[in-house]
């Protein structure tokens, strides 16, 4: 029994070292995290923005083709008024080829497979006129809607690790909160 006497001096400060270092631990876990969440924020918003400017800018561009070769009375008129309008648009159709390659840059291709496709279809459609490009707009306005939607669930409920850490601080208070309050209560009821 002695010897166990002659630890108690020594564990104070080993279980106050132990602690700190848990702590030390946990604070730089849950600021990586943190900061995560604030990348993932940021990545919403970005993406939000370049969808948003590149369907638009894709729509007016489209319909001021339709409008401009629209009233051409012969094949031959509409083939020029066709090509003259891409000459004076070369910096707006290049613009909104960049906005397509951004935005497939931010996604992820294991998870958002279908929705590179879809950009690809609307990339390769850019300055046909078509009327089916205004359909995949529509598309991909709903399609992105979803992806922002579930990113955004992402960053309220956390990323897994800080998820996973808020379970076992949770775990770890209630197992030492639950026996405390039972040996006060035997305490208190033993008198």
């Amino acid at each position: 029994m002695e010897n166990f006497t002659s630890f108690i001096p020594v564990i104070g400060p080993v279980v106050a070292a132990a602690l700190t270092a848990a702590i030390a631990f946990v604070v730089s876990v849950l600021a990586k995290e943190n900061k995560t969440s604030e990348f993932r924020q940021a990545w919403i918003e970005g993406l939000r923005n370049d969808v948003a400017e590149l369907l638009g800018d894709f729509n007016m561009l489209e319909t001021s083709l339709a409008i401009y070769i629209g009233s051409s009375e012969t094949n031959n008129e509409r083939q020029i008024r066709y090509d003259k309008f891409h000459s004076d648009n070369r910096s707006e159709y290049a613009k909104i080829d960049a906005l397509c390659n951004r935005v497939v840059l931010r996604l992820n291709p294991s998870e958002h497979s279908l929705l590179i496709k879809k950009m690809r279809v609307l990339e390769g459609s850019i300055g046909k006129g078509s009327t089916k490009s205004h359909a995949l707009c529509s598309e991909l306005v709903d399609d992105f809607a979803m992806v922002l939607k579930s990113e955004w669930a992402r960053v309220k409920s956390g990323e897994p690790t800080f998820r996973a850490m808020k379970k076992v601080a949770l775990i770890s208070v209630l197992a030492v909160f639950v026996p405390g309050l039972i040996s006060v209560g035997f305490l208190i009821f033993a008198k």
